[in-house]
């Protein structure tokens, strides 16, 4: 539950209408606003059995004794957005509010007691939302293309490299491709690490043969093949 990263990479609120442009920044107005909290929210400690509709207004920071009144829809989350100052473009207030509306933010459907944060509630509204179907398909799709130039004068050359995983399902447990290409890289990085194989310390960028050789020969034992193409 706690794999936020994973989650907000799956994330198809509007990817399936809009894309994916401006993700980044909805991701960046629902931190302002506070879903991904991990401090305990005094809303949540007291044991009162509340809804989500009841929790967003708290975050957006709307008088609770209205609750008898019609719940918040899009423009209304929308400018309560803009009026707190979380966003400044209209634009990404509104794709904000509709993410906000997909994950059933609005909804008077009670939270779980022992859920204490915010971040606690979101991961759980995503666990419940960003599901797969049994009709969608688990997938990861991932594809570079390099151009390199040469100084001493030779063709410029263009390296393709795509990968092409999908989710893999054993004694009835499935592992997303989303987990598999994302957490088993990390797990690679720290082996190598732990035994001495990188030497370099700090923040790395992935492109030091010492990093990447091994990486991807451990990979490709594990059935993650990138098809390279120059």
């Amino acid at each position: 539950m706690y794999f936020i990263t994973g989650f907000l990479v799956e994330l198809r609120t509007e990817t399936k209408k809009q894309g994916t442009k401006g993700f980044g920044k909805i991701m960046g107005t629902l931190s302002r606003i506070g879903f991904f909290n991990t401090e305990a929210h005094p809303i949540l400690k007291g044991g009162e059995r509340l809804t989500y509709a009841t929790f967003l207004l708290e975050l957006l920071k709307v008088n609770r004794k209205n609750l008898n009144e019609p719940m918040m829809g899009e423009k209304d989350i929308a400018e309560q957005i803009i009026v707190l100052g979380f966003c400044e473009e209209r634009g990404t207030a509104v794709k904000t509010a509709k993410t906000i509306i997909y994950l059933g933010f609005h909804e008077p459907v009670e939270i779980p007691l022992s859920y204490q944060t915010a971040f606690e509630v979101t991961c759980h509204r995503m666990e419940e939302r960003l599901a797969y179907s049994s009709t969608e398909q688990d997938m990861v799709l991932l594809h570079h293309e390099v151009e390199v130039d040469f100084p001493d004068g030779r063709p410029v050359e263009n390296h393709h490299a795509t990968l092409l995983e999908f989710g893999r399902t054993k004694n009835g447990k499935t592992t997303t491709a989303m987990a598999l290409t994302v957490g088993i890289p990390a797990a690679i990085g720290a082996l190598l690490l732990l035994g001495n194989k990188i030497n370099t310390r700090g923040v790395l960028r992935p492109v030091d043969p010492d990093v990447y050789v091994p990486a991807l020969d451990i990979l490709q034992a594990y059935g993650l093949k990138l098809l390279e193409k120059i």
